[in-house]
């Protein structure tokens, strides 16, 4: 057998202003050496599980361009196409191909292209023929619609969110396409529309951590070969937005599509249970100021999480923590290569008058400036991801100013674990509040060390409240921005 491997991906938000462009791709992830020579991290893993498991079975692996880029803007057009030639091409020399395998992110869009993905996976289509084997691993944020099951064979989506089992959904596809190269299984696939939006974490206590189980139960039974909730991602305007329900039966269709519309009418019931709520600004300071019990208090920053697509330096949430009188508190990442480059020049020690974040794009906002101290410095700095894979952060600056430790660093990154912290000289525990530029990945490592995690609507890039959005070209009806419309 051979096979064919290539990655590509970024998720846009398409209200954010920033564009990203190639450089953007090659200051993320990128390689043209094959995946094995470079580190395990989540943009990384799937192509090491595809590759391994078919060396392991003796088949022939022939690899293109494998590159991820941070949650940004809309990707530019030539970079865009640049990319997706350049795999292109790399598949049309490769020769006759049984299969190919590959790590896209499903909410990828570039100007010009509204659904990346599948103007991609056509494409390739049409230079691979229809009897090699099309298999796809997408992030659960993404976009989807009958177009990119026209022209797979097998998708099989993230199931956890926070994202912690892209290598075991790897296993799952690989799997797959193994059983359907030898003959064993002819997949079909079925979609259900749940005309719903929002932030479904799968590891809170509440109804998604059952379901997903209960999809992971009904695998492998009854002639279901495989069962994706795709969450999509909220903050892109664009027409196949919106939750989709994906089944992978086993020749018979109708059994992919009943299993589809029987969990994505269930999701559907539970879709307001399942969101993630968010908590009024004021309202989370307030908390913020309330006596504990002796750990500190956890506040979000959701609005201004690269994650989604923002920038990353805002100063909304340190600001607040200044002029409410917070002390012995931290906060970040802070993007701002500017002012990391000032406190490196200085060096440890100084004392500085600093200007940090409100640099990058209107979402931004508006600058801090502190008297600060220059605690900590690290060039190439990482943090720990949840499966122990380092996740770089650029170089990094700790200052103190009014009595709160703040975390700015040179690349846009979220947060994977206390490490962010604990690796740059930043102690938690006699910490009174944690404020972190996050969404939710955070949560469930960061547990054990606080009394309360609140995840805070702060302005930003990435609002939580979808009302306030000016969607245009999303399909409606959809919930929540509608009451009901499934009725």
């Amino acid at each position: 057998m051979r096979v064919f491997l290539a990655t590509l991906g970024t998720e846009t938000n398409t209200f954010a202003s920033f564009p990203t462009g190639l450089d953007d791709f090659r200051r993320g992830f990128w390689t043209e050496a094959g995946i094995e020579s470079v580190p395990t991290t989540p943009w990384s893993a799937p192509a090491k599980v595809f590759r391994a498991r078919a060396l392991a079975a003796g088949w022939e692996v022939v690899e293109s361009l494998h590159t991820f880029a941070e949650p940004a803007g809309r990707t530019t057009r030539s970079a865009y196409e640049h990319m997706r030639d350049r795999i292109l091409d790399d598949a049309a020399k490769a020769g006759p191909l049984d299969a190919v395998l590959m790590f896209l992110h499903g909410a990828m869009v570039a100007d010009g292209y509204d659904d990346c993905e599948a103007d991609f996976v056509t494409r390739l289509r049409a230079v691979v023929g229809e009897r090699t084997r099309i298999g796809l691993e997408l992030d659960l944020h993404a976009h989807i619609d009958e177009s990119l099951l026209a022209v797979s064979d097998i998708i099989v989506f993230y199931k956890s969110y926070p994202h912690i089992d892209y290598s075991e959904r790897a296993e799952d596809l690989f799997a797959l396409m193994a059983r359907t190269l030898a003959g064993e299984i002819e997949p079909v696939m079925a979609l259900f529309d749940c005309r719903t939006m929002g932030l479904f974490p799968t590891t809170r206590n509440g109804p998604m951590v059952q379901f997903t189980a209960d999809m992971l139960a009904a695998e492998g039974k009854g002639g279901i070969l495989s069962l994706s909730l795709n969450h999509g991602f909220p903050w892109a305007d664009v027409p196949n937005a919106g939750a989709k329900m994906l089944a992978v039966a086993d020749r018979d269709v109708s059994v992919a599509q009943r299993a589809a519309d029987a969990f994505g009418r269930r999701f559907y019931g539970m879709r307001a249970e399942a969101t993630l709520p968010f908590v009024p600004f004021a309202e989370a300071i307030a908390r913020a100021l309330e006596p504990g019990d002796g750990k500190p208090i956890l506040l979000a920053d959701t609005s201004d999480q690269t994650g989604g697509g923002a920038p990353g330096d805002t100063t909304y949430m340190v600001r607040a923590f200044i002029e409410a009188g917070i002390r012995d508190a931290v906060y970040g990442p802070l993007w701002d290569p500017l002012a990391v480059g000032i406190c490196m020049a200085l060096g440890v020690g100084a004392k500085v008058r600093l200007r940090i974040g409100g640099k990058f794009e209107p979402h931004s906002g508006p600058s801090l400036d502190v008297d600060a101290d220059v605690l900590f410095l690290k060039r190439d700095a990482y943090q720990d991801q949840l499966t122990d894979e380092r996740v770089p952060m650029g170089d990094v600056a700790v200052i103190r100013a009014a009595g709160i430790e703040i975390l700015l660093n040179t690349r846009r990154v979220g947060v994977f674990s206390p490490t962010l912290f604990t690796h740059h000289g930043i102690a938690l525990g006699d910490k009174r509040v944690i404020g972190l530029k996050n969404l939710y990945k955070h949560r469930d490592v960061f547990a054990p060390l606080v009394r309360e995690q609140v995840f805070v609507a702060t302005p930003g890039a990435c609002p939580p409240d979808w009302t306030s959005i000016p969607f245009k070209r999303i399909p409606r009806p959809m919930w929540p921005l509608d009451a009901d419309p499934l009725e």
